[in-house]
C-alpha cells in the first residue's frame, strides 16, 4: 500500500535545498575545470567552424548569411568577438561559454521533467563528458540551448496552447542555427493552429483570444523570418550540396573510388545520378544506388549514436580493453549506471503503473517535446548522414524521456527512503547528491596531463597562425589595407584577423586562368599544401602545377617557416630585403 506524502517540513527542506545547491555547484565547477582543459588541448576548428566565424566578421560589411548557412551562429560569434576581438579567443571562448551553457540547460531541463538533484546532476554530467558537446562544428550547440530553454519555458506555461507558442518561437529561432528544426518549427505550429481550433469548436466565446494568440504568434514569427530570412530556403543549394558530399563520402566507403569525397563530391554526383540538382532527381535517377546511401546511413545510425552517448572527450570508449580503466573511464561508466541505470530500474521494478505514468501531463508532454526536437534528427541522418554534430540532441532528450517515466511510474514505499529525500529523516538526498557530485569531480579528465603538460601540447593550426602573425606582413602594406590571403585549408586565414582577409577558392570563375585570378584578388599570401590540389575549382586549371613549381613565373617566392611544416607563398617584392625565412626555390608540397 503506498504511503501518503505530507508536505516536507523545514528540517527536510534544508537538505532538498543544500543537495540542489551542493549539484549546481559540482556541476559549474566541472565546465569551468573541462573547458580550461578542452582550451589546453584543443587545436582551432576549420572548415566548417572557421566558416562560421568568418561570415560572422563579415556581417558588419556585408550583412547577415542567407538564413539556410544559419546567421545565428554567425551573429552569436559576432557578438563574442566584440568581447574577444582577437578571433583565436574569441573561439576558445566560443567553446567554453557553449559548454557550460547547455550543461547547465541539460540539468534544468532534466529537473523540470522530474529528475531528484542527484539524478538530474549524472545526466547533466554524462552529457558533458560525453563527446556531444564537443562535437565541430558547434551550431548544434547552439541550436540546442535555445530549444531547451525554450521548453524549459513551455513547461512553465498555464495553457497547452501558450507552451505550443513558445516552443514553436524557440524552435523558429533554433533553425536559423541549425536549419533542418524549421521542419519541427512548421510541426510544432501545425499543433498550435490544431489546438485554437479545437478551442474555439469546444468554447465559442475563446474565438477572441485564439485569434489574439494566432495573430501575435503569426506577427513574431514573420518579424523574425523579414530580419533573418527563410531557413528552408535555397539561394546557393546548401541543401544539395551537403548531400553531395556526404554522399560521395558513403560511396568512396563503398568502392574505394580514389576522389576526395569533400573537394569532389561533384564528379561522385556526375559518374552516379547524371546532372542532377536536387535529392528528388537523384532519387529518381538512380535509385538503387539512392537506397543503397539511405540504408549506409540506417545501418551507422545505431553505433554512432551509441558512441555519442557512451564515448568520452576523443571518441574513447569507457572500455578497458587491454589497459586498465582510468579514474575517468570508471567515472563516466559510473555516471552512466547512474543516469540510465536507476530509471531503468525503476520502470522495471513499477512496470504495472507505466501505461498509468504515459498519461500523465508532464510525461506525455516530455515524449512530444522529444518527438518534435528529433525528428529533423532522423530525416538529417537518412537522407545526409549519422554524422555527430547531428545527433547532439538525442542523448539528452532520451534522458529527459526516462527521468519523467521514472518518476511518474514511482510508487513510494518505505523501503525508497535511500532513493527519496522527502521520506525518513535521514537526509539521504542530499547523500546521493554529494556521492554524484564526488563522481563527477573524479570523472573530469586533466586533460592536459593526459597530453604530457602543456609543453607536449601541439596543437598544429594555432602554431601555423602565431608563426604567420610573428612574420610581420602587415608593416609591408599601407595603412587600412589589406592581406588577401589564399587558403584551401579550411579557414586558417580567418584566425589570422585583421588585416588579413580571406579569398575564398570559390571566388574563382572555371573559365578564369590562374593568373588573372591571382592579379584580380590581389593575393598577397598562399597557403601552399595538399588542398589546393584537392580543391575542384583550382585543380582543374593546370597552371596549378605551374604555379606550385615555379611561383617565380607568377611573381611569387616561396618561404617556409621552420618547426611548423608551414610552406607559403608571397609576392617577390616583400621579401627582397627580409632573410629571416629563406625563400624555397622549389617548393615540394608533396611531402
Amino acid at each position: 500500500m503506498a504511503l501518503p506524502l505530507s508536505s516536507p517540513s523545514p528540517q527536510q527542506r534544508l537538505p532538498a535545498l543544500v543537495a540542489e545547491g551542493v549539484c549546481v555547484i559540482a556541476l559549474l565547477l566541472a565546465c569551468v575545470k573541462l573547458g580550461r582543459g578542452v582550451e589546453g588541448v584543443l587545436d582551432l576548428g576549420l572548415w566548417d567552424e572557421a566558416d562560421y566565424l568568418y561570415r560572422a566578421l563579415l556581417i558588419p560589411e556585408r550583412g547577415l548569411p542567407d538564413a539556410e548557412w544559419g546567421p545565428l551562429y554567425s551573429l552569436w560569434y559576432l557578438g563574442l568577438s566584440r568581447l574577444w576581438p582577437d578571433p583565436v579567443e574569441a573561439f576558445y571562448a566560443n567553446t567554453r561559454l557553449l559548454l557550460l551553457l547547455t550543461s547547465v540547460a541539460g540539468y534544468a531541463f532534466l529537473r523540470r521533467v522530474g529528475a531528484r538533484p542527484w539524478l538530474a546532476l549524472a545526466g547533466a554530467s554524462l552529457y558533458l563528458l560525453s563527446m556531444a558537446p564537443h562535437v565541430l562544428p558547434r551550431p548544434t550547440l547552439l541550436a540546442l540551448f535555445v530549444i531547451v530553454t525554450a521548453l524549459l519555458l513551455a513547461f512553465a506555461a498555464r495553457t497547452k496552447e501558450e507552451a505550443c507558442v513558445r516552443v514553436g518561437l524557440g524552435l523558429l529561432v533554433a533553425s536559423f542555427a541549425r536549419p533542418e528544426y524549421f521542419l519541427s518549427f512548421l510541426l510544432a505550429s501545425g499543433v498550435l493552429g490544431a489546438l485554437l481550433i479545437r478551442g474555439v469548436a469546444k468554447e465559442r466565446t475563446r474565438g477572441p483570444w485564439a485569434v489574439r494568440t494566432g495573430a501575435a504568434y503569426a506577427l513574431g514569427v514573420l518579424a523574425l523570418m523579414a530580419v533573418l530570412g527563410n531557413p528552408l530556403g535555397n539561394t546557393r543549394n546548401r541543401r544539395f550540396f551537403a548531400f553531395c558530399q556526404h554522399f560521395a563520402d558513403n560511396y568512396v566507403r563503398r568502392t574505394g573510388l580514389p576522389v576526395s569525397p569533400w573537394g569532389q563530391c561533384e564528379t561522385v554526383i556526375q559518374s552516379v545520378f547524371g546532372d542532377v540538382d536536387s535529392l528528388g532527381d537523384a532519387a529518381r535517377a538512380n535509385p538503387g544506388e539512392f537506397l543503397a546511401h539511405l540504408w549506409q546511413n540506417v545501418r551507422r545510425y545505431p553505433l554512432e549514436s551509441l558512441r555519442m552517448f557512451a564515448a568520452s572527450h576523443g571518441g574513447e570508449l569507457p572500455l578497458p580493453g587491454r589497459r586498465p580503466w582510468t579514474r575517468e573511464q570508471a567515472g563516466h561508466l559510473g555516471l552512466i549506471a547512474v543516469a540510465v541505470g536507476f530509471p531503468l530500474a525503476r520502470l522495471i521494478r513499477n512496470g504495472r503503473r507505466i501505461p498509468r505514468a504515459l498519461r500523465s501531463r508532464r510525461v506525455s508532454a516530455t515524449l512530444a517535446a522529444a518527438f518534435v526536437v528529433l525528428l529533423p534528427v532522423l530525416v538529417t541522418v537518412a537522407l545526409i548522414q549519422p554524422r555527430h554534430h547531428y545527433l547532439v540532441m538525442q542523448g539528452l532528450m532520451g534522458l529527459a524521456v526516462l527521468a519523467a517515466l521514472a518518476s511518474a511510474a514511482w510508487t513510494p514505499r518505505r523501503s525508497d527512503a535511500l532513493l527519496n529525500m522527502s521520506l525518513g529523516p535521514r537526509p539521504t538526498g542530499l547523500v546521493l547528491a554529494a556521492m554524484v557530485a564526488g563522481v563527477l569531480v573524479l570523472s573530469v579528465p586533466d586533460l592536459v596531463q593526459r597530453q604530457g603538460g602543456l609543453t607536449a601540447v601541439k596543437k598544429e593550426q594555432l602554431l601555423r597562425v602565431y608563426a604567420l602573425r610573428a612574420l610581420g606582413l602587415p608593416s609591408r602594406i599601407e595603412p587600412g589595407g589589406t592581406i588577401n590571403v589564399l587558403d584551401a585549408q579550411g579557414g586558417l586565414s580567418v584566425y589570422l584577423g585583421p588585416p588579413f582577409r580571406r579569398i575564398p577558392t570559390w571566388t574563382k570563375h572555371t573559365w578564369e586562368p590562374l593568373a588573372s585570378f591571382l592579379r584580380r584578388q590581389r593575393v598577397d599570401l598562399v597557403i601552399l599544401d595538399e588542398g589546393l590540389r584537392q580543391d575542384p575549382l583550382l585543380s582543374a586549371d593546370p597552371a596549378l602545377e605551374d604555379f606550385l613549381s615555379e611561383p617565380g613565373a607568377f611573381g611569387y617566392v616561396t618561404w617556409r617557416i621552420p618547426g611548423v611544416d608551414l610552406l607559403f607563398a608571397v609576392p617577390q617584392s616583400w621579401t627582397s630585403r627580409d632573410t629571416r625565412y629563406p625563400a624555397v626555390s622549389r617548393p615540394s608540397p608533396r611531402r
